[in-house]
């Protein structure tokens, strides 16, 4: 077993934990496919068919969110180097 002792992975820690607590379900989500991979499922047809699903759903989620962002032009979504500002909160 390998131990990480550097300064980065203690730094590291806290905040695994911080997102943990903030972003349960996606946390969740995380954990549960690595342990499909790890654990084999990828190995079988159904398997391979219920990740590709999953994926599926996933990219479609991202690229909505990305694109209402863009379009409603939220500065969480605003380009750091652009030339224009972020438009203001109300």
């Amino acid at each position: 077993m390998l131990v990480d002792t550097s300064a980065n992975s203690a730094a590291r820690r806290p905040e695994l934990g911080q997102y943990v607590r903030d972003e349960p379900f996606t946390a969740l989500a995380i954990a549960a496919a690595a342990g499909f991979i790890v654990g084999g499922g990828l190995n079988s047809r159904i398997g391979r068919a219920m990740l590709t699903m999953v994926g599926r759903l996933a990219l479609q989620s991202a690229a909505t969110s990305l694109l209402a962002g863009m379009v409603a032009g939220t500065p969480e979504h605003a380009r750091p180097n652009s030339d224009e500002p972020a438009p203001l909160k109300p």
